[in-house]
């Protein structure tokens, strides 16, 4: 893999304050590569944040100094700049008057003028950002939507493995052939893994490749994985929080799931009833994701969860290079290019008729052009 080590290099050397974020609701690879970036960047004395928007998942194995937000926060400040070099400041006092913020200034001795004041738009809390796993800065969700300003003033290392990515930051990683973003992101830390690194970068494999069984695992992400080994990487404790944490009630519906898995063409479907989504578990995404990495061919899973007798709901997971959103545009659908779900004022039969039709179209369009 060759990774353009050298202007990564020179964009971290030359930031000391650094958001790592990435498309919302993340998966397991995303969440464990972030947090092996938070550590070796931490390590390098820069000051990081690790923020998604949407659900996290749970991860007991990631070390105890990881800490991940739901959001940024403010992210730049407004100044207000009074020279005070001829008069000074008695005092100052503010109030809010019809949505106005007024400021009073009391001189010391003279008066101040309008050419004393000047405003400027102040730095931003963060540098540099680095964006994993988004093909687009809208599939960050609200950590971009309530921020776009500062994604287009600052620079972004963009690092990813869809061949749909857009190519938004100054810095793009793409690596569409890497079974993982961890995997990816081996190559950027692999003179400063420790332990904890080589966990959340392990963890981070394990997961993409469903334990090693996607099609895009190659002998060198076999061996990758046992350098991580060598290298402590808490293997165990990785497959105990990944594969064996689920509680009767969770495989019960599980096992409904796949009892009425249907397979047609690219896409695999199953149905959950009224009552049994109460015990989903918090990974549920993800098992569909394995699912569909277990499944030869397959590109798209689809569960309909039905509401009411007349109202449906579909939720429709991809592999990484089909957009879910995309599938479903004309019944709008909201979510991300990975998981997207519409609500449908049909039985569960009519759904399913309405659902597949439009997600098999558009799949043979896109196989077409592939």
């Amino acid at each position: 893999m060759d990774l353009p080590l050298e202007q990564l290099g020179r964009l971290l050397t030359n930031s000391s304050r650094i958001l790592l974020t990435g498309s919302s609701s993340p998966n397991v690879d995303l969440i464990t590569t972030a947090v092996a970036w938070q550590l070796f960047l931490t390590r390098q004395k820069k000051i990081v944040d690790v923020a998604f928007a949407g659900s996290l998942p749970k991860l007991k194995f990631l070390p105890k100094t990881a800490i991940i937000k739901n959001e940024v926060g403010e992210l730049g400040k407004f100044k207000i700049i009074l020279d005070v070099s001829k008069t000074k400041v008695k005092q100052l006092s503010y109030d809010i008057d019809d949505d106005k913020l007024v400021i009073d200034i009391v001189p010391e001795d003279g008066i101040f003028k309008a050419k004393d004041l000047s405003t400027t738009e102040g730095d931003y809390k963060y540098d540099l950002v680095i964006c994993l796993g988004a093909n687009s800065l809208e599939s960050l969700g609200e950590i971009y939507n309530g921020n776009r300003n500062f994604f287009h003033r600052v620079s972004v290392i963009n690092i990813d493995r869809s061949v749909l990515n857009e190519n938004f930051g100054q810095l793009n990683i793409i690596e569409s052939g890497s079974s993982s973003l961890a995997e990816i992101s081996y190559h950027a830390l692999e003179k400063h893994i420790d332990q904890d690194i080589a966990t959340c970068l392990l963890a981070g494999i394990i997961a993409a490749t469903n334990s090693f069984q996607s099609p895009q695992v190659v002998p060198d992400t076999l061996e990758l994985a046992s350098e991580l080994i060598v290298k402590g990487a808490k293997r165990e404790e990785i497959i105990e929080a990944l594969y064996r944490t689920k509680d009767i009630d969770t495989l019960k519906n599980w096992g409904r799931i796949l009892s009425r898995l249907h397979k047609q063409k690219y896409i695999i479907s199953s149905h959950l009833k009224h009552d049994e989504a109460d015990n989903l578990p918090e990974d549920f995404q993800e098992m569909v994701k394995d699912l569909i990495l277990s499944t030869p061919n397959v590109q798209v899973a689809v569960i309909y969860y039905q509401l009411e007798f007349k109202q449906t709901e579909a939720w429709v997971y991809t592999i990484a290079n089909i957009n879910a959103l995309d599938l479903l545009k004309d019944l709008s659908a909201q979510g991300d290019r990975r998981f997207a779900k519409v609500k449908l004022d049909k039985d569960l039969t009519a759904s399913r008729e309405l659902v597949s039709k439009k997600i098999e179209a558009k799949l043979e369009l896109i196989n077409k052009s592939l």
